[in-house]
């Protein structure tokens, strides 16, 4: 079993935060936050600790990645709208305190995960963010949401190299199984939450004609 609860509680009493009203939600669907809108936050170094406390949570925490990536691209001058993602945050840990991570011991041993991808969705560079999660056992074990690092034209290329990271994280981890000593079944389940993507992964042909993700194709055709 993996949780921070103590640790939550104790930033929720350092924050000031003990007796705010619990969310569901820590941020809400398609809030696009702004580097210049807004008043500038008189306390920065405030700000900067806040975030960097929940930038810890997120060893332990993989619904947090997300929202966490967002407010953390506002540390050098935080506005008072960044401030209020940030409160809603703690106020949804507040909501998950009970929450943790439990990994069951006759569980069976077996890789499984999910990606998706959002293309475009950052207003100021326009580069797409992806993000996956796998569990092994009962678990989650590894997750990650990051900015793709270059700009994707389009939705289908964006969940395509989404799909790709995630298969370099399972090549990742079945080694380090294995320099473990575990014995886990070769086939790992990724479940791509799109079926344009799906099509793409199909459809080699299609892809074999786009010289720049013709890498990627081959990578996966290699593993899979």
């Amino acid at each position: 079993m993996v949780t921070t609860k103590q640790y939550a509680l104790n930033k929720l009493f350092e924050y000031g935060m003990t007796g705010c009203k619990p969310i569901s939600i820590p941020l809400e669907q398609n809030v696009k936050l702004s580097a210049n809108e807004g008043n500038l936050v008189e306390d920065t170094t405030m700000y900067r600790r806040i975030v960097g406390s929940l930038i810890y949570m997120t060893i332990t925490n993989p619904d947090l990645s997300y929202v966490v990536r967002v407010v953390s691209q506002f540390m050098q001058t935080p506005r008072k709208p960044h401030l209020d993602v940030v409160r809603c945050i703690l106020r949804y840990i507040k909501h998950t305190l009970q929450c943790e991570i439990f990994y069951e011991a006759k569980s069976q041993l077996q890789v499984h995960g999910y990606t998706d991808a959002n293309w475009a969705s950052n207003v100021f560079d326009r580069r797409s963010t992806s993000g996956f999660m796998f569990s092994f056992v009962s678990g989650v074990v590894s997750w990650s949401n990051k900015k793709q690092t270059t700009v994707a034209l389009s939705s289908m290329e964006v969940e395509y190299r989404g799909a790709t990271i995630a298969t370099c994280e399972v090549v990742w981890l079945q080694k380090l199984l294995s320099n473990l000593g575990q014995s886990v079944d070769a086939r790992v389940v990724i479940i791509v939450i799109t079926s344009i993507a799906y099509y793409l992964l199909t459809t080699w042909s299609i892809m074999l004609r786009q010289s720049t993700l013709r890498c990627t194709t081959i990578l996966l055709e290699k593993k899979f």
